[in-house]
C-alpha cells in the first residue's frame, strides 16, 4: 500500500499511522510531513515501548535536520502526579517537548457513544480548551 499525497487544495492533512511504524515506511512518512504527534502515557511499559521509536525518530535525517517537529502528548496523565514527573524525566532523554496532557475522562467515551465531538459540547469547553488548545496551537504554528 502506497503513501498518497493529499489533494493540492488541501492546507492540512493528518495521517494516523500504526504504532509500529518504522524503517523505510517511517522515513517515507517523515519526508512528507511537518509535524509528528506522539501520544505517550505515563505507564512505565508505554515509555519503554516508545523508547525505540524515539531513538529511530532521532536517527532520521528529516528530524536531525529539523524539517519535522516532534511533539509529545501525555495521554491519561494527571500533571499533579509522580507519574507525570516520571514521564517528563523520560522525555528529557530525547529532548522532546510535552505539547499538552490529556487527562483520563469519561467525556471521551460519552462523546464516542453519542457521536458528539468534544468540541461540540459547551459543557466541556473549559476542559477542552485547557487540554487541547496547546496541541491545536502547536499544530498550526510554523517551525
Amino acid at each position: 500500500d502506497e503513501f498518497k499525497l493529499p489533494p493540492k487544495h488541501c492546507n492540512v492533512a493528518i495521517l494516523d499511522t500504526p504504532a509500529g511504524l518504522h524503517g523505510k515506511r517511517l522515513k517515507e512518512v517523515l519526508n512528507e510531513v511537518d509535524k509528528v504527534v506522539v501520544p505517550v502515557s505515563s505507564s512505565r511499559f508505554d515509555m519503554l515501548a516508545t523508547r525505540e521509536f524515539f531513538e529511530e525518530l532521532a536517527a532520521t535525517k528529516a528530524v536531525r535536520k529539523e524539517r519535522v517537529d516532534i511533539g509529545v502528548v501525555g495521554m491519561r496523565v494527571d500533571v499533579r502526579t509522580h507519574a507525570y514527573a516520571q514521564l517528563l524525566e523520560f522525555l528529557q532523554e530525547f529532548d522532546l517537548p510535552v505539547v499538552t496532557c490529556i487527562a483520563q475522562s469519561q467525556r471521551y467515551l460519552q462523546a464516542a457513544d453519542t457521536g458528539v465531538t468534544l468540541f461540540d459540547n459547551d459543557l466541556n469547553s473549559t476542559v477542552v480548551d485547557i487540554q487541547w488548545r496547546p496541541l491545536l496551537n502547536w499544530l498550526v504554528s510554523r517551525h
